[in-house]
């Protein structure tokens, strides 16, 4: 069975920046939301998880990328491994030491190197300060700034109030940049025709023939026979995130 607590400190992880599909990022989103080892920007009732995209074939593909060995193994401890490579891997990148350390140690490392970091770009001192006070200063920081980025008035609002309505900003905006008509639709269903409309725009861009091919069809399509083309061209999945509204914090 997949460790709950991996994919906490995983999530919190890849929202710092560490590059993977989006998709599989947020694979496991329901079982981040209900752990009480870390947060997201989202409240758990707007987190939305459509689930096509919890990929059998686009985790197979990560673990083959890894170098990680499947043959006889479910596609949970797969994941795992995928998680576990990951993380590691960010360690190695950042120079933190992981030896005899647990992996949910080693992304609680790379997750407070990454808020450091964060910290020093928003001006934010973080020496004498707990990780759980630098991450949860940070956070706010990020989410007003984020705020102020959207023309969204963050002076007298609670905190869930505030990244309730930037999240919702955030979706409506870039469904209205994809021409998703918005009227009448709650987010759930507007991140339903978002995620729709990039797979989409990703096959075409690919060369797919889209013609009666549902939206799993062409993703699965997209991370089997185009997996490599996509990644270089940065398309859906495969994009970069231009919001960091899941940064994340331990607390």
């Amino acid at each position: 069975m997949m460790k709950k607590g991996l994919f906490v400190v995983l999530s919190l992880v890849l929202t710092l920046g560490i590059s993977v599909p989006s998709a599989f990022a947020d694979s496991d989103n329901d079982q981040v939301s209900k752990s009480d080892q870390g947060r997201s920007i989202i409240d758990d009732k707007h987190r939305q998880n459509p689930g096509f995209y919890k990929h059998e074939t686009l985790i197979m593909l990560q673990a083959k990328e890894l170098g990680i060995e499947t043959e006889g193994k479910d596609l949970r401890a797969i994941a795992n491994e995928v998680s576990e490579a990951k993380i590691k891997q960010a360690a190695k990148e950042l120079g933190i030491n992981t030896e005899g350390k647990t992996v949910k140690e080693i992304a609680k490392e790379v997750h407070h190197a990454k808020v450091k970091e964060k910290a020093v770009e928003l001006g934010i001192k973080t020496e004498g300060k707990k990780p759980k006070d630098l991450a949860k200063e940070v956070y706010e920081a990020m989410l007003k700034q984020q705020a102020d980025e959207l023309g969204i008035q963050a002076k007298g609002k609670e905190f869930k109030e505030l990244r309730k309505e930037v999240f919702q900003r955030i979706i409506r905006n870039e469904a209205d940049s994809l021409g998703i008509k918005t009227k009448g639709k709650d987010t759930h269903e507007l991140v339903k025709e978002i995620h729709k409309k990039k797979i989409i725009q990703s096959a075409e861009k690919l060369g797919i023939d889209t013609k009666n091919k549902s939206a799993k069809q062409l993703f699965n399509e997209i991370v089997t026979n185009h997996y490599d083309k996509a990644k270089e061209l940065k398309l859906f999945p495969f994009e970069e995130k231009k919001n960091k509204f899941y940064f994340g914090y331990h607390h």
